[in-house]
């Protein structure tokens, strides 16, 4: 859930910074600088490799029967917001100051080698990380801590099976299908009959 909250936050900075490259007056400024690199980044990286993650900490529950370490992966969202906004933040700044994109060596400028060198220690710290997710995977797969067939209280028919799933998908009947959430469905039906059940005995 984290993952996917940051993730909507990162693409709305690339988002945002695209209204000015669109105008045409604002444009005139920074196109062709690390302005646009900066925005690109923010939309491209940030959106998918946070979306990617989000994904990965959803299903892998039901593709191991396991659970990825939580400690471990909010030190991995921690270092990649961190990396990742120390990485394209100060290209805003870069290109507002009139760095250049696809040039591979730059004169000596007063502004620009700090700046650089931030982005170089954040993509750094993006590596850190992507190494944190690698020792959780290895961690969570070498000591498993059983995940249940739907950890996560599912509403749709994927988590109606067990984790991992059989074969086939399904080793059990499917439960009746009724709406476009079965399962939250069954879940209501239950707790009314406890409900029921409590104000019968009183």
């Amino acid at each position: 859930m984290l993952f996917a909250l940051t993730f909507f936050i990162q693409f709305l900075i690339g988002g945002l910074s695209g209204i000015f490259v669109a105008s045409p007056v604002l444009d005139y400024h920074a196109y062709g600088t690390y302005i646009v690199v900066a925005r690109f980044h923010y939309t491209l990286f940030a959106g998918s490799i946070f979306g990617f993650f989000a994904g990965v900490y959803h299903w892998f529950p039901k593709l191991t029967g396991a659970l990825l370490r939580e400690s471990l992966g909010k030190l991995q969202l921690v270092l990649m917001v961190v990396g990742t906004n120390l990485t394209f933040l100060p290209m805003f700044f870069l290109g507002n100051d009139g760095m250049p994109r696809r040039v591979s060596r730059y004169p000596a400028h007063p502004g620009w080698g700090t700046l650089n060198l931030l982005e170089s220690i954040g993509a750094g710290i993006i590596a850190l990380g992507v190494l944190v997710f690698l020792i959780n995977l290895i961690v969570s797969l070498r000591r498993r801590v059983a995940a249940g067939d739907d950890p996560w209280l599912g509403h749709t028919l994927e988590w109606a099976t067990s984790s991992p799933p059989p074969p086939l998908n399904f080793d059990r009947p499917l439960p009746p299908i009724r709406s476009y959430a079965p399962l939250l469905e069954l879940r209501l039906e239950a707790l009314d009959r406890r409900r029921s059940e409590v104000t019968t005995a009183r």
